[in-house]
């Protein structure tokens, strides 16, 4: 197959979440484009989902570079994505053939129902965005912390805090509630302390995800997105250096969420010891339409789409494509 293209289509969606997404965002409908790249007749899928608010480029602004061949993090690993998804379509494979894709953890809202429905479907970790009120979200885990004791948590920040609030917010959710946080994902504002260490406030350990690939210390997690990350040279440090990884979607459209959970596979297959529970199933957070149907239920472990390449088959056959200009 031909590795070169530069015939690309674009279809561009929206999906509508029921809450605001992370400390740094208010918005609840998410814009986004699937990009359909031509290797000579066969055509490969990816996706790109900017979250501006964290430091991505705009959508139009992606796009618009991507048609002067110009590239983005974004935009380059969706390209990457689309060529291996066309070299499977044209072989009549799926990419997850022989693959185990890791078990995930929940991403929730605060909201009771969806942990209610997260421990029925059978997930023992939740991750939950905090950092917008710190106290209401205390008041909400320590509740919810009582009703599900089995339960592990994730804090994820998004860098929404200066350390005195962080520790602020883990004191008040008592000795019992930190006793069952497994790690504090971006825990302090950008640029406050670009060395992080493996474990922080009252010894939980910290994670770094927008700065993975630079971060300096001895973090304990390193989160990876597929959709901006190369995840080889990542996993080759956190084996490197006894870390963990946790490999999640970037709360984008279901075919970049199955490129996630593609790359988590790998990750797992080359890496077994150091993949920890993932972050791959975050297609719940949004309305249902077609893709995420194609998902099934939100459960701890992935169900990759049925077709060749990432799947969809149909369902891309069908959307409607525009050349890119």
């Amino acid at each position: 197959m031909n590795e070169m293209t530069d015939k690309i289509s674009i279809c561009q969606y929206s999906m509508i979440s029921g809450g605001s997404l992370n400390a740094k965002s208010v918005r609840c409908e998410h814009h986004g484009a699937l990009i359909r790249a031509d290797y000579g007749g066969v055509f490969g899928y990816g996706c790109i989902h900017p979250w501006p608010e964290l430091g991505d480029q705009s959508l139009d602004k992606t796009l618009s570079m991507l048609a002067e061949g110009r590239h983005t993090a974004l935009s380059a690993r969706a390209m990457e994505c689309a060529q291996r998804d066309a070299q499977a379509r044209e072989e009549g494979v799926s990419l997850f053939d022989g693959l185990v894709v890791p078990r995930s953890h929940a991403t929730l809202m605060m909201n009771e129902d969806d942990f209610e429905m997260a421990v029925h479907a059978g997930f023992t970790t939740v991750k939950v965005k905090v950092g917008r009120s710190p106290a209401v979200e205390a008041d909400f885990i320590r509740a919810q912390a009582k009703i599900y004791p089995e339960l592990m948590w994730r804090l994820d920040f998004n860098g929404s805090l200066d350390p005195k609030a962080v520790e602020s917010l883990l004191a008040d959710l008592g000795e019992e509630v930190r006793d069952k946080i497994d790690f504090l994902e971006d825990a302090f504002l950008p640029g406050i302390t670009p060395w992080v260490d493996a474990l922080g406030p009252y010894d939980i350990a910290m994670a770094v995800d927008r700065e993975v690939e630079d971060a300096c210390g001895s973090y304990g997690v390193a989160v990876i997105k597929p959709a901006l990350n190369q995840p080889s040279p990542l996993l080759e440090r956190v084996a490197d250096e006894g870390k963990r990884a946790v490999i999640t979607s970037y709360m984008d459209h279901p075919l970049g969420q199955s490129f996630a959970a593609l790359e988590a596979a790998h990750a797992y297959q080359s890496f077994p010891k150091f993949v920890d529970t993932c972050g791959l199933i975050t297609h719940g957070l949004f309305e249902q339409n077609e893709f995420t149907a194609a998902l099934g239920a939100a459960r701890p472990s992935f169900n990759p789409p049925s077709g060749t390449g990432l799947g969809f088959d149909e369902l891309l056959e069908t959307s409607l494509w525009k050349p890119l200009s």
